[in-house]
C-alpha cells in the first residue's frame, strides 16, 4: 500500500547517486508490511531505498516463509539479470523508496564508474555479511545465535546510519524466526530473557531497540570481535 509523505520521516534519509533524479526515477512512499514486488514479477525496476527497511524473502509451496537478507537505507535492491524476480521484496516499516528503471539503471551503470564502484561495494558487503552470519549462526545455542543476528543488523545499518542514538531494528518476533528458521515462541521467550537482562527493549510496532551491546556481546561470545565495532561507534559519535 502506498502511503502518504506525511507518514514519512526524513530523520535518516539517505539519497541516491545524483544521476537518478525526478526525471529519470519516481519517489513512492509505502506502508509497512507492503510487498513491492512478488516472486515470479517481471524484473523491469531497480530500487534504492532511501529510508525504510525491506525483507527479501521467499516462500515455500507449504507456505512457509524464508527470510534470505534485508535492505538498509543507502542500498540498491533488486539487480539481477534474471526476467523475473526471485523473491518478494516486502517493506517492514514505513518506506521511501526510489524506483528506477532497469534500462535506465543498466545504461547510468555502464558510463558512470563511480555508481559502478558504489554498487561494487555494497555488493562485497552484502557477501562479507552474509558469510559472517553463517559463521555466527552456526553450531549455536538459541540465545547466542538471536544475540548474534541483533549485533550483525546492527552492525549492517549503522555502515549507512551513523547517528549513534538510531539502534532500533525494526523486526518483528515472526521476521526473526523466518530469517534464523525458528518458531515465533522460541524467539520470544529468548527475547523476555534479554528483555530482563536490560539488553534490549520491545516496542509495539515490531522495533527492538538495542540497550546494551555489552550483554548481548557476551551472550552471543563475541566480545573480541565488539571490540573493533565498538571504536568505530565512538570515533563517529
Amino acid at each position: 500500500m502506498i502511503a502518504t509523505k506525511k507518514k514519512f520521516s526524513e530523520q535518516f534519509k539517505l539519497n541516491s547517486s545524483d544521476e537518478f533524479n525526478n526525471t529519470n526515477s519516481r519517489q513512492r512512499f509505502f506502508e509497512p508490511r507492503s510487498i513491492i514486488k512478488r516472486q515470479g514479477d517481471q524484473t523491469d525496476s531497480v530500487f534504492f531505498l532511501e529510508s525504510g527497511f525491506l525483507a527479501l524473502s521467499k516462500t515455500g509451496a507449504n507456505g512457509r516463509r524464508q527470510i534470505i537478507n534485508f535492505v538498509f537505507p543507502g542500498e540498491y535492491c533488486g539487480m539481477t539479470k534474471r526476467d523475473y524476480f526471485a523473491c518478494d521484496i516486502e517493506c517492514l516499516s514505513f518506506t521511501s523508496l526510489r524506483i528506477i528503471s532497469k534500462d535506465n539503471f543498466e545504461n547510468t551503470l555502464n558510463n558512470n564508474s563511480a555508481l559502478m564502484r558504489e554498487i561494487h561495494d555494497q555488493q562485497v558487503y552484502w557477501n562479507d555479511g552474509l558469510e559472517e552470519l553463517i559463521y555466527l549462526l552456526g553450531a549455536r545455542s538459541t540465545e547466542e545465535k538471536i544475540a548474534s543476528f541483533l549485533i550483525f543488523l546492527n552492525i549492517r545499518q549503522y555502515r549507512y546510519l551513523q547517528d549513534p542514538l538510531y539502534k532500533e531494528i525494526p523486526l518483528s518476533r515472526a521476521d526473526i524466526g523466518d530469517f534464523l528458521g525458528m518458531r515465533v515462541e522460541t524467539v520470544s521467550r529468548t527475547l523476555s530473557k534479554f528483555r530482563k537482562l536490560k539488553a534490549i527493549k520491545s516496542f509495539e510496532n515490531n522495533r527492538i531497540k538495542i540497550l546494551d551491546f555489552n550483554v548481548l556481546t557476551k551472550i552471543a561470545e563475541l566480545e573480541d570481535s565488539w571490540e573493533y565495532w565498538d571504536q568505530r561507534r565512538t570515533h563517529h559519535s
